[in-house]
């Protein structure tokens, strides 16, 4: 930052201390420089005098300047002033432009822009007036190079070209050269430095060969190297800077020198060559005192000082340097840099003392003096978000950092600008979000390609591999880091180091120690080289030893780091190594140790407020007490960290990132489930399993519970209208990006590499508009008044959930866990538990069965992260297949479910599962063959798709399957958590039922080829033409890739469907639509709300990579072929009142989404029960048109001719497929699930 802001500085002074001094000073500047200067037109003796008066007030004003401090740059302006009324009663128009141009000059010493501008704009006009070309293009430059540090650097190169072109018309080599560096300062401001070297190398000729001019050339150099400087090219840049150097040591000009040696010795320091960088810095403060440096330049080397010092982690004699620069820029009036050492001392606070509040204390100083200067401010805000990171309030961090970008876009600053996304997309890793975290990383590295900056495009890279990382994905970490790595240079081996040790810690995750090792010594080798954080590479190889199990060479390496950080004062690095010791011991079995290591740990991370790392030392010292057989002092740590991390939660408003954030805290939840179960089994009459069943509870479903009391609340309804107006502003973007996106990637001219590139690069912007959408959600929901006072409901309590149930319902709820899973049985009455196996064989059997099940109609959606499962599947029979399952979860519960009906709660795989479809084991004939029992040879034929392989045993029918299904005995409903049924029924008992019975849509038009587009011969033809509103063609051609599918077929079933059900009904209390009438505009009609139950019979599907983007598919063309909006989106459905009864979606997969740990899925169903609907009927796979059409009609029947409630109606319809020879395949009648309130 001194750096850049030293070299700002001296640009925006550079063009005036060369023009004016050498030229506008041919008249009226003059004055000064000798005892009886000559005035521009002859003057009689009487005004002669008054004439002098005037240059004495001139030599007085510049001897104030040189004071350096605000009270002599304003005392200055003054006598200027006074010499200015003087020319202008004097009639000496030529000597008023040159003081108006210095008075402007000192006004832009005390940063006061628009003064400076005013004068110029004046002293423009009146060069015009003169009609003297050469004046005019000196202040057209000035002007010019005022924008250079403004808010609109852009606005500077009209005037700076204008004055180019007259200077070379009239040959005016040295106002030329100076010029052209100008316009080179605003390119580099603006990020492209490659124009701004040509610029540069411009100026540099013309002083060699045309002018000889030694200053000139020693100056255009300096900036030659500041470009260098920008661009991380460092030993480039120091070349150039020595080069100047040893012009201006030829030349003995001795502040220049001072400069110079200054920005080199900035530079070591960055290189690691702190001592001879300090060495020289102090060395130039000794020339300073000799020539008489002003305040501010000596204020400039006390801040590099204590930079270098911060850099080592000194703090404390950085903190020191720093407030005796401050101090003396103040002093100077230079409010900029008096800020920035505001910064500064923050920086040092946060990052080695660990004193938040003061750091933000000294961060809303330095914004007090940034008013005006919207860089700075930015910068400001990026540091207060970054202190808010520390203390876990991730929403603030946030908000601050979005206001940082909208600064810098506005400038723009696309430096700043990358630099801040890159923080943003830390972020998103912090909570959770590796997703948007790698995309914002990307939008940032796209900014350092462009500009270019090659340090930081390499450490972006070493970024997004980091994110990977997280997501164990350690292919594409080792891709992105090996990228990165290609790039390094000698120049950036800071990074290089960097990179080095992200290698080594990805060997390390896939266990190959041997390259672990060989990269962890690289980085440290590197390090030692240059001097250069050799703490962290240190810190690397340990944790290299640690992983492989040399717990003592790892435990040696970490003790003398320790002892390091904790002499220099560097709290946070010293909790950090404290941590990874405490795992060493645990390893070893030393708990105790581990335990008393982890609470010196926490008392830092206290010290610090760090909250979230707060939360993870309590998690540490739980499980090794709980190895001691601590179990209630276990138990008191689980839950102060889950305190934390509940706190942390709620202070989060995006209800995406605080899920997100969730997600990657499950363990705790799951750490104390597993510990109240284990004092459970010591002391069963204690309630610990009631405990075990709210922990479980209290960890899952909570944004889901959050978005229906919105619901109730009306929180989007109540919203401001002109952010809603925003919203469909940025839908509408998304649309005709998604449009042009579309044309590319469906036609042949998806090979040409820049229609290619282009297609890739609207993706990434819609990427980018769903990301505001999201941000302008949480807006819109905060704008409500009634917000501010929402209350959330706490999960329920077991007396809370037993109230839900009734005498003929039982709950099970589960929890999957690493080592172990529990299912929890509830009665109104009383609450049983039974463990079972872990996790990950429940999850490979329940996935083995959806794709048995589904019959490779759907590619099931990933769980929890992992790849898709339906790889390799070989049984043969999906009885078998269930009672596999059954036997892991249900065997310890068969004897109590009795023909209840039975509430699942399900967690992980399960959640994909069809309960119905599961063996009854109390009624099972026959048995699974134990693992290795050799099969009866038997007659096969074997089918594969879509990386599944499905075997269909000829020696039996597929209408034959040896096993009874649960439902036979048992209605099924499945819920997020208990604790939505009871939100759901608070809000419907004060719901009126709607008049009408039924609405459905069925048989819609997808495609301008269908026989019922008018004109049919010519519709190849209409849909060339008619391109409209492809964006729901491409998100539903990506979903249709997803499940297997080449676009969107007729479903003819769906009228026949919808025909038979309506006459079930009156017409007047029902609304049927077919064809091009089933569009967007009816399902998003406000007509809707006065019907009980809705029913859309048409295609429908879930993106797992966008939950956003999962949708119900609508008529696509009108009449004419024409395209139109017809996908009814997830985000659409949270602007929507449908306070239905029942809602059926007849559609595939709809009843799918994304799997988030702590969460469940993530899909339509969501959408649904926030717009209102009370029950839900949806499928978990693409089921038969036929079967389909078949099972719905039934399913009316037996509501409405049989009089039972939805819940029933659907076993029913089940158990009279179940006995059809044609449709006894539990694909055809399993698919269809019931969420809900089950009571009618």
């Amino acid at each position: 930052m001194w750096t850049s802001r030293t070299i700002a500085l001296f640009l925006s002074l550079m063009l005036l201390s060369e023009s004016t001094a050498a030229t506008v000073g041919n008249d009226g500047l003059k004055i000064a420089q000798h005892s009886a200067p000559t005035p521009s037109v002859p003057l009689r003796p009487e005004k002669q005098q008054l004439y002098q008066q005037g240059v004495q007030l001139v030599t007085e004003a510049q001897e104030l300047e040189k004071k350096g401090t605000r009270e002599g740059y304003q005392q200055a302006i003054a006598k200027y002033q006074q010499a200015l009324k003087i020319v202008q009663e004097l009639g000496l128009r030529a000597e008023e432009v040159n003081l108006l141009a210095k008075i402007a000059s000192v006004y832009s010493s005390i940063f006061d822009n628009k003064n400076a501008m005013e004068h110029l704009q004046k002293a423009l006009d009146i060069s015009r007036e003169l009609k003297q070309p050469l004046r005019e293009a000196i202040v057209l430059a000035l002007i010019g190079n005022r924008y250079t540090n403004s808010n609109e650097p852009k606005e500077g190169l009209t005037y700076l070209q204008k004055a180019q072109s007259i200077f070379l018309a009239y040959k005016e080599y040295g106002n030329l050269a100076t010029t052209l560096k100008s316009i080179a300062t605003i390119h580099m401001r603006i990020g492209d430095t490659k124009t701004a070297l040509n610029y540069q190398n411009e100026a540099l000729k013309i002083y060699r060969e045309i002018l000889k001019d030694s200053a000139g050339e020693a100056s255009t150099l300096e900036t030659i190297a500041i470009n260098y400087s920008f661009s991380g090219e460092y030993i480039v840049s120091i070349n150039y800077y020595e080069q100047a150097l040893k012009i201006q040591r030829e030349r003995k000009d001795f502040q220049a020198q001072v400069k110079i040696m200054s920005e080199i010795a900035v530079i070591q320091g960055r290189l690691g060559n702190t001592k001879k960088a300090i060495d020289s810095l102090k060395e130039v403060l000794k020339i300073q005192e000799q020539v008489g440096s002003n305040l501010s330049e000596k204020a400039d080397i006390l801040a590099h000082i204590g930079h270098i010092y911060a850099g080592q982690a000194d703090y404390r004699t950085a903190i020191d340097y720093y407030q005796q620069a401050g101090k003396l820029f103040q002093q100077a009036g230079d409010t900029a840099m008096e800020s920035m050492t505001f910064q500064m001392i923050a920086n040092v606070h946060k990052t080695y003392s660990g004193d938040y509040q003061q750091a933000l204390d000294f961060l809303n100083k330095a914004l007090k003096l940034q008013i005006d200067d919207k860089d700075n401010q930015a910068f400001t805000l990026g540091q207060k978000a970054d202190v808010y990171v520390s203390q876990g309030d991730y929403q603030k961090a946030l908000d601050e950092y979005y206001k940082a970008l909208e600064l810098q876009r506005s400038i723009p600053n696309p430096k700043s600008e990358a630099r801040t996304l890159s923080n943003i997309a830390q972020l998103y890793r912090h909570l959770g979000d590796y997703q948007s975290s790698i995309k914002t990383y990307n939008k940032a590295l796209e900014i350092f390609k462009r500009i270019p900056s090659k340090v930081e495009e390499i450490q972006t890279l070493g970024f997004i591999a980091s994110t990977y990382l997280f997501q164990d994905k350690y292919d594409e970490a080792l891709a992105s880091y090996n990228l990165a790595l290609s790039l390094s240079s000698k120049d950036s081996y800071q990074s290089e180091i960097q990179i080095l040790q992200g290698i080594a810690l990805t060997y390390e995750f896939l266990n190959n120690y041997p390259k672990a090792l060989e990269f962890a010594n690289r980085a440290l080798k590197l390090s030692q080289e240059n001097f250069f954080h050799e703490e962290q590479s240190l810190t690397t190889l340990a944790n290299v030893y640690l992983a492989k199990g040399e717990y003592e060479k790892s435990l040696d390496i970490l003790k003398k780091i320790s002892v390091h950080y904790r002499k220099v004062g560097l709290r946070i690095r010293e909790a950090e190594i404290l941590s990874y010791m405490s795992m060493a011991h645990e390893r070893q079995k030393k708990y105790q140790q581990a335990i008393d290591i982890r609470r010196e740990e926490l008392k830092i991370r206290r010290e610090l407020k760090e909250s979230k790392a707060e939360a993870n030392a309590l998690y540490g010292i739980a499980i090794n007490q709980r190895k001691l057989g601590n179990l209630e002092a276990a138990l008191s740590n689980i839950e102060e960290a889950i305190k934390i991390v509940e706190n942390i939660r709620s202070n989060v408003k995006s209800l995406d990132l605080r899920t997100s954030y969730f997600a990657t805290v499950q363990s705790y939840y799951k750490f104390k489930i597993d510990l109240l179960m284990e004092l459970h089994k010591k002391e069963p009459s204690e309630g610990y399993n009631a405990q075990a069943l709210e922990t479980s509870e209290k960890s899952r479903a909570r944004a889901l519970v959050e978005l229906l009391t919105e619901a109730q609340a009306n929180i989007r309804k109540g919203a401001n209208p002109e952010l809603l107006a925003e919203e469909r502003r940025l839908q509408d973007l998304i649309n005709a990006k998604e449009r042009l996106r579309f044309e590319i990637v469906n036609s042949d001219r998806i090979r040409d590499p820049i229609l290619k590139a282009n297609s890739e690069k609207l993706q990434t912007e819609i990427d980018e508009l769903l990301n505001q959408q999201k941000q302008l959600e949480t807006k819109i929901r905060q704008s409500n008044p009634k917000y501010a006072n929402l209350k959330y409901p706490q999960p329920l309590t077991l007396p809370q959930i037993q109230q839900q149930l009734d005498k003929d319902t039982l709950l099970l709820q589960y929890s999957l866990g690493e080592e172990r899973s529990y299912v929890w049985v509830v009665s109104p009455n009383s609450v049983d538990t039974y463990e079972l196996t872990k996790k990950q064989q429940i999850e490979k059997t329940a996935m083995n069965l959806f794709c048995l099940i589904s019959q490779n109609s759907s590619k099931p959606p990933s769980v929890a992260n992992q790849e898709n499962p339906c790889t390799d599947i070989k049984r043969e029979r999906i009885d078998v297949a269930t009672k596999e399952l059954s036997q892991l979860i249900l065997t310890p519960v068969k004897d109590k479910l009795g023909k209840k009906r039975l509430v699942i709660v399900a967690d992980g795989a399960l959640q994909y599962i069809p309960f119905a479809a599961l063996a009854d084991l109390k009624h099972s004939q026959s048995t699974i063959q134990q693992k290795g029992e050799k099969e009866k040879q038997k007659d096969t034929t074997c089918s594969s798709g879509g990386g599944i392989r499905i075997c269909q045993d000829n020696d039996s029918p597929q209408n034959k399957f040896d096993y009874q299904p649960l439902f036979v005995n048992h209605e099924i409903v499945n819920l997020p958590s208990a604790s939505t049924i009871a939100i759901q029924r608070k809000e419907l008992a004060t719901r009126s039922s709607a008049p009408k019975a039924l609405a459905i849509l069925a048989d819609p038009v997808y495609s301008a080829t269908d026989a019922r587009v008018t004109n049919a011969q010519n519709k190849q033809l209409v849909h060339q033409k008619s391109r409209g509103l492809e964006l729901e063609r491409s998100a539903l051609n990506r979903s249709a890739d997803i499940t297997h599918r080449q676009g969107w077929g007729r479903l003819l079933g769906t009228r026949s469907e919808a025909q038979t059900i309506v006459k079930l009904v009156p017409d007047s209390k029902s609304l049927q639509v077919f064809d091009f009438d089933a569009n967007y505009d009816w399902a998003t009609s406000n007509a809707l709300n006065q019907f009980r139950i809705l029913h859309f019979a048409t295609h429908g599907f879930v993106n797992d990579a966008n939950p956003e983007l999962s949708g119900i598919v609508l008529s696509l063309v009108d009449k004419q072929g024409q395209d139109i909006r017809g996908y009814l989106r997830l985000g659409d459905l949270f602007n929507l009142d449908y306070p239905a009864d029942l809602i059926v979606l007849s559609a595939c997969e709809t009843g799918l989404g994304k799997e988030i740990q702590g969460e469940g899925l993530v899909g339509l169903t969501r959408g649904l029960m926030y717009a209102g609907g009370e029950r839900l009927v949806v499928s978990l796979w693409q089921v038969d048109d036929e079967g389909t059409s078949v099972f719905m009609q039934e399913f009316y029947q037996q509501m409405w001719q049989s009089g039972k409630p939805a819940s029933a109606a659907l076993r029913a319809t089940q158990l009279k497929m179940w006995h059809s020879d044609k449709w006894r395949n539990p694909n055809y009648w399993a698919a269809f699930t019931f969420l809900g309130e089950w009571h009618d």
